[in-house]
C-alpha cells in the first residue's frame, strides 16, 4: 500500500478559496487593482536600498559548483539566461581566489568581482566564504583556517573532509574562535527531504514501524563527489542512529587516477541502522537495513521506505530530474538560502554533532569498499586517523601554507 494522500490533502479547497479571493478583491477595488505609472513611481521611490552581504568565493576550476555555471549566477546577477528570476538574495561574491591565479581572474571578470592572488587575501574584505570546489577538499582545514580564525562564516562543501582528523580540527577551530560552519549539499535541503522527514515522524507517531528501505541516487559513477549526495538524502530522512556501514562497488572514481586505479562502473551503500530518533516524536529501537544504488537514475534521488504496525505497506518520495532553470531553482536554489542564513544570521543549520557524525558515516563506507570488500563496518569504530584518498592528491601545492 503506498499512502501519498497526505501531500495533496485540501489542496483543491485552497487553490479554489485563493482565486475566489482575489477575484473578490479586484472586484471591490473597482479598477483600483491597476496601479498607474504615477502611482507605481511613487511606491518605487520609497523603496528601501539593498544592503548586500560581501561574500568570498574559494575554489572556482573543475568539479566546482561555481564552475558550470551553477552557484554563480544564482549570486551575482550577470547571467540572466542562466538565472532568469534577478537577484534573489542579500549575497553578493565580491572577491575570488582560486590555486590558478588567471582563472580567477576570467572568473572575476564573468562574475564581475575582484580576484585575489593569495588564499587568505580576502580577510577584512568579506562577510562569509563559500569554498565551492570537491578537488580542494582534502584542504579545507588549511584553506578556511585564516577567515575562522578571523570569525568570518564558512561554507565548506561536501564531503566536509576525508578523516575524522581533519573534520575535528575544522570544527574545533570553529568552536575557539565562535565562527560558524556549515557543510552540506543540495539534497539535503531539496523539497522531497523535507517531506520524507515529515513523513518518518508522522508513521512513527501514528505507531508504525520502519522495517527497511532502500532507492538510488543519480551518482554519476563516483563515490566521494556524487554518491554522497546519495548518502545525505538518506541520512536527512531516516537520521544518524547508523550502526554499521558499507560500500559495495568495484571502484571509487569515475576515471583512472594517481589514487584510483579501477574506474567505478556500479556501486551500492547500505546502512544498518540500530532504529530512528526524533525529537518530539519518540524511538524507534528496532533495527533495520537502508540501501541505495548508486546508478543514473531517472531522478536526482529516491527512496522507498517499508513499514509495519497498524498494516503493512511502503512510502515513496522521488525528486524526479529536471532542467534549465528549473534545476537551478528546484535543486540548487535551497543551498544557496542555506548560506545566505549562515553568513547573515551567524546560525548553524547542522549542528557539530550532526556534520562530524555524516562525514563518521560516510567514511566508514569508503573505508569498507577500499580496505574491506564492502563488509559491513562498525560506524563509532572507525579511527580518527583513517584516511579516504583525494581523486587528485595533488591539487593543492602545500608549500603555499608556509
Amino acid at each position: 500500500m503506498t499512502d501519498k494522500s497526505f501531500l495533496h490533502r485540501g489542496e483543491a479547497m485552497k487553490n479554489s478559496s485563493r482565486r475566489s479571493f482575489f477575484g473578490k478583491a479586484a472586484a471591490a477595488a473597482g479598477g483600483s487593482a491597476f496601479i498607474g505609472s504615477k502611482a507605481r513611481a511613487a511606491i518605487s521611490k520609497k523603496s528601501s536600498p539593498l544592503e548586500l552581504i560581501n561574500v568570498g568565493a574559494a575554489c572556482l576550476g573543475d568539479n566546482s559548483h561555481m564552475n558550470y555555471r551553477i552557484w554563480a549566477p544564482m549570486i551575482n546577477q550577470t547571467d540572466s539566461e542562466r538565472w532568469p528570476m534577478g537577484r534573489t538574495t542579500r549575497m553578493r561574491i565580491t572577491h575570488c581566489w582560486d590555486r590558478d591565479y588567471e582563472l580567477a581572474k576570467e572568473f572575476a571578470k564573468q562574475y564581475d568581482c575582484e580576484a585575489v592572488k593569495d588564499y587568505d587575501g580576502m580577510v577584512g574584505k568579506v562577510d562569509g566564504m563559500i569554498y565551492a570546489g570537491f578537488n580542494e577538499v582534502k584542504w579545507w582545514p588549511q584553506l578556511s583556517r585564516p577567515y575562522l580564525e578571523s570569525g568570518i562564516p564558512c561554507f565548506l562543501n561536501r564531503p566536509f573532509a576525508y578523516s575524522m582528523k581533519d573534520a575535528k580540527e575544522i570544527v574545533d577551530r570553529s568552536r575557539k574562535y565562535n565562527t560558524p560552519i556549515l557543510c552540506t549539499d543540495e539534497r539535503e535541503f531539496i523539497q522531497q527531504t523535507n517531506i520524507g522527514r515529515k513523513k518518518i515522524a508522522e508513521m512513527l507517531r501514528n505507531g508504525f514501524t520502519i522495517s527497511g528501505a532502500n532507492g538510488d541516487n543519480s551518482a554519476g559513477n563516483e563515490y566521494p563527489q556524487h554518491g554522497v549526495h546519495g548518502l545525505y538524502f538518506m541520512l536527512a530522512i531516516l537520521g544518524l542512529d547508523v550502526a554499521k556501514a558499507s560500500y559495495q562497488a568495484d571502484g571509487w572514481w569515475r576515471d583512472v587516477t594517481p589514487s584510483a586505479k579501477t574506474k567505478q562502473t556500479w556501486s551500492q551503500i547500505t546502512l544498518q541502522y540500530r532504529g530512528i530518533d526524533i525529537e518530539g516524536v519518540g524511538k524507534q529501537t528496532r533495527p533495520f537495513v537502508a540501501s541505495q544504488h548508486q546508478t543514473g537514475s531517472s531522478g536526482d534521488a529516491s527512496m522507498r521506505v517499508y513499514h509495519d504496525g497498524p498494516y503493512r505497506g511502503y512510502w515513496d518520495i522521488e525528486h524526479p530530474w529536471t532542467t534549465g532553470w528549473e534545476r537551478m531553482f528546484y535543486l540548487f536554489f535551497p543551498t544557496i538560502l542555506a548560506m545566505q542564513e549562515l553568513f547573515e544570521t551567524r546560525t548553524m543549520r547542522w549542528s557539530y554533532e550532526y556534520m562530524l557524525k555524516k562525514t563518521q558515516i560516510f567514511l566508514t563506507a569508503f573505508k569498507s569498499h577500499l580496505e574491506h570488500e564492502g563488509a559491513m563496518l562498525d560506524v563509532d569504530s572507525l579511527p580518527d586517523s583513517w584516511e579516504a584518498p583525494c581523486p587528485y592528491p595533488d591539487w593543492i601545492d602545500d608549500g603555499m601554507f608556509g
